[in-house]
C-alpha cells in the first residue's frame, strides 16, 4: 500500500476513529521532457526579471497581490502564515446529507480513508455500513496542504471514499449561462420518445469498458519509435459540418429509436447465429467422434 499523505482521526458525535488518507487515483499520463535536440540536454525553467532580463536569485522573490489600479500588496512569508489555517489532525463530521443531494460538480479530488490500527477497525465499519444502508453522506473539514478543505465521506463496500469538494462560491450556476435562453416547452409525445431513446441507449456502468484510447495510441507510437521505425501521422479526415438542430424534433427522435432498436436486432440476430453455427459444428464433432467408433469396433 503507497505512504498515506495524511494522517489523523474522524470524528462523528463522541467516537473516534484513527484513520489514514490515500490518494484513490493515478496519474497515468504520458509526460515528455523538454531537451536540446543535438545533446539531448534537459531545459531549464529559470526565474528571469522581465524588466531586466536578468535571473533572480531566490532570496529577492517575494509574493505580491495585484490590485485593480495595478498597483502590489506584497506580503513576507511570516504574514502569509498568520493567515494560513490552524492545522488539524482531526476530520470533524459537521453534518450527514442525502447522498442523491450533492451535485457531482462539487467534488474535487478522490481520496480512501483506511483504519490506522487495528482497534479502529469495528468503529470504522460501523460508520461505513451505516452510511451505506441510509444512503447519506457525510460532511467536514480538514486542512490538507496548508488548506482548509471541505470534504464528503461516502460508503464505498466496506471502506470509507473521501473528496474534496469546492465551495458553492466557487461553482458556477448553470442558470448564469441559460439565462438568456428562450425555449417553448416540449410536448408531451417530444418527451415520451425522447426517454425511450434514453431507455434504449441505458446500460450498467461498467468502467473496465471505457479505455484512454488517446494515451494507448500515444504508447504505440514511442513503442515504434524506440524500435526506430517510421512514424507517418494518419491524413487529416475532412472537415465535418457542424450539426445543425434538427427542423423536425419528434421526426429525429422517431428516426432515432428506430435505428437505435434496428441495430439491437442485427445484433441479437447475429450472436444467435454465432450460437447455433458454433452448437452445430458441436454436434458434428460429436457425431464424427460417434461414427468413427463403429469403424473401430469392426476392425477389432
Amino acid at each position: 500500500m503507497p505512504r498515506p499523505i495524511w494522517s489523523g482521526s474522524l470524528s462523528f458525535g463522541l467516537v473516534n476513529v484513527p484513520v489514514s488518507l490515500h490518494s484513490a487515483v493515478r496519474d497515468k499520463s504520458i509526460r515528455f521532457s523538454l531537451l536540446h535536440e543535438p545533446d539531448h540536454s534537459p531545459i531549464q525553467t529559470r526565474r528571469v526579471c522581465s524588466e531586466e532580463s536578468e535571473e533572480v536569485p531566490f532570496s529577492e522573490i517575494v509574493k505580491g497581490y495585484e490590485l485593480e489600479d495595478g498597483s502590489w500588496v506584497l506580503l513576507t512569508d511570516e504574514e502569509l502564515e498568520a493567515a494560513a489555517p490552524r492545522k488539524s489532525k482531526t476530520i470533524d463530521i459537521e453534518r450527514f446529507v442525502e447522498e442523491a443531494e450533492v451535485d457531482p460538480v462539487y467534488y474535487e479530488r478522490s481520496y480512501l480513508l483506511t483504519p490506522r490500527e487495528e482497534s479502529a477497525t469495528r468503529a470504522y465499519r460501523l460508520l461505513s455500513e451505516t452510511m451505506g444502508d441510509a444512503r447519506k453522506v457525510a460532511l467536514g473539514r480538514v486542512v490538507l496542504r496548508a488548506r482548509e478543505r471541505l470534504v464528503v465521506i461516502r460508503s464505498q463496500g466496506d471502506s470509507l471514499a473521501l473528496s474534496t469538494m469546492r465551495f458553492h462560491d466557487e461553482v458556477r450556476s448553470a442558470d448564469e449561462i441559460v439565462a438568456e435562453m428562450q425555449a417553448s416547452k416540449p410536448s408531451r409525445k417530444e418527451v415520451e420518445r425522447a426517454v425511450a431513446v434514453i431507455e434504449e441507449l441505458s446500460v450498467p456502468f461498467e468502467p473496465q469498458q471505457y479505455h484512454d484510447e488517446h494515451r494507448a495510441h500515444l504508447q504505440r507510437v514511442i513503442e515504434s519509435k524506440q524500435k526506430g521505425k517510421r512514424i507517418v501521422a494518419e491524413p487529416e479526415p475532412p472537415v465535418e459540418q457542424p450539426p445543425t438542430v434538427a427542423p423536425d424534433l419528434m421526426g429525429a427522435l422517431e428516426e432515432s429509436l428506430a435505428k437505435i432498436r434496428g441495430e439491437g436486432a442485427s445484433s441479437k440476430k447475429s450472436a444467435s447465429r454465432s450460437a447455433k453455427k458454433g452448437s452445430g459444428a458441436q454436434m458434428q464433432k460429436s457425431s464424427g467422434s460417434g461414427a468413427r467408433k463403429p469403424a473401430a469396433s469392426r476392425r477389432s
